[in-house]
């Protein structure tokens, strides 16, 4: 194994001529790890990165709940004869509160990541094994006017920013359910208006979910809580989460680059088709490559540590200052190139769609600086960097690639 990492790093920095014995590489990176301070970077991560933008999640979930622009204020005068109803202002603020999330998902550390993502999925199910179901919404709508209604017992798929901007930003007030399901019967039959008001209850309840969700994750962190800072920081869990964070990281490949692009855009093997443009995220706001773009601006910050260490000054501790402004630059241009609105990604893949040919996606990903703006050549952006992070990246930070990243479907 010292001999492969040796190998691997001298492709990586062509300045080394040749690799050490392996008694003396053992050495090395024997006195490395003890020059680096691990403990300082992971108190970093703490204090500086996660805790911050839990915190910030945490204030958004609230005015989404109950500020000016919150879901509240627009029911109370959706229910009030005279009041105007601006959804706008709702809209205006779930973005808000999704924006930050979007940051929130490259940090998936700890309790976020504990029973199997549970509290992550409770607040957004996108990627999970229980995405969004249009029909669980709308049975919820119906359940939720009956007296002792439980959100705790509804399924993540129902529940979360998912469900709540179907409610928000989909005009259709028809249910999606077959017609055996009982609770959605005689639905459609219902005023328009009562439709929306008992839409607008459930919608309340699911903010408010969101933000008791994340109060917990945020005391579950803090040291009157759960203080899981401790663990986090604790070095006999050191070589444990610094593992956890790297795989954290894998994000941007597994789920920004393969699921929300690789799929929609059919470069991935989980769409079949010219192009999937049902597997888009944020279908209903349309927001989907605003999102990748702030995972970007995420990721960059999860591989710099923000203002404190992190990864990029293991790479400059381990001798490769080039190959981390290399990796940096290749983040910034993803970040610039996945900033594209226009049209949106849903639109974009109902075209290529349409189209019957995959032809002009594929050019795009050979020639992505000739077809920007446009997913295809997004996603050949953000190749560039899960490539790095596939080889540079964990050669240098000598960790392995997390379980579900072990092969590259495109």
């Amino acid at each position: 194994m010292t001999s492969i990492r040796c190998w691997a790093m001298t492709l990586i920095a062509l300045s080394l001529s040749a690799c050490v014995g392996d008694d003396q590489s053992d050495t090395t990176e024997s006195e490395t790890a003890r020059g680096f301070d691990y403990q300082g970077m992971m108190a970093n991560y703490a204090d500086n990165v996660f805790l911050p933008e839990y915190r910030a999640f945490g204030e958004q979930a609230d005015e989404l709940a109950e500020g000016i622009h919150s879901v509240q204020f627009y029911c109370e005068a959706l229910n009030e004869p005279g009041r105007i109803a601006d959804i706008g202002r709702v809209r205006y603020q779930w973005r808000r509160v999704m924006e930050q999330w979007q940051r929130v998902e490259l940090f998936q550390v700890g309790p976020l990541a504990a029973n199997g993502g549970a509290l992550r999925n409770r607040i957004y199910s996108f990627g999970s094994s229980a995405p969004l179901s249009e029909c669980a919404v709308d049975q919820s709508v119906v359940l939720a006017q009956e007296e002792g209604f439980d959100l705790r017992t509804r399924s993540v798929n129902a529940r979360g920013l998912d469900a709540l901007e179907y409610l928000l930003f989909s005009e259709d007030l028809t249910h999606h359910c077959p017609s055996q399901i009982s609770e959605t019967q005689g639905w459609n039959n219902l005023p328009e208006q009562t439709r929306r008001q008992q839409r607008c209850d459930y919608a309340q309840r699911l903010a408010d979910d969101i933000v008791d969700a994340s109060q917990t994750l945020v005391e579950a962190w803090e040291p009157e809580g759960g203080d899981y800072r401790f663990e986090w920081v604790n070095p006999a869990n050191q070589e444990a989460n610094l593992k956890a964070l790297s795989d954290a990281l894998f994000y941007i490949e597994l789920q920004a680059k393969d699921r929300k692009l690789g799929v929609p855009t059919g470069l991935h093997a989980g769409c079949s088709a010219v192009a999937c443009p049902d597997a888009v995220e944020s279908p209903y706001s349309e927001s989907s490559m605003s999102n990748i773009q702030i995972n970007m601006k995420a990721f960059l910050q999860g591989f710099t540590g923000g203002n404190g260490l992190g990864f990029d000054d293991i790479f400059v501790h381990e001798g490769f200052p080039e190959v981390m402004e290399a990796f940096k630059d290749a983040i910034i241009d993803a970040d610039v190139r996945s900033g594209y609105s226009s049209p949106s990604l849903l639109q974009e893949m109902r075209a290529q769609l349409d189209s019957g040919s995959a032809q002009d996606c594929l050019n795009a990903t050979a020639n992505p600086a000739d077809n920007y703006p446009g997913a295809c050549a997004a996603h050949a952006y953000l190749k560039r960097v899960t490539d790095r992070l596939r080889t540079d990246f964990v050669t240098i930070v000598n960790l392995d690639l997390p379980e579900r990243g072990q092969s590259d479907n495109d």
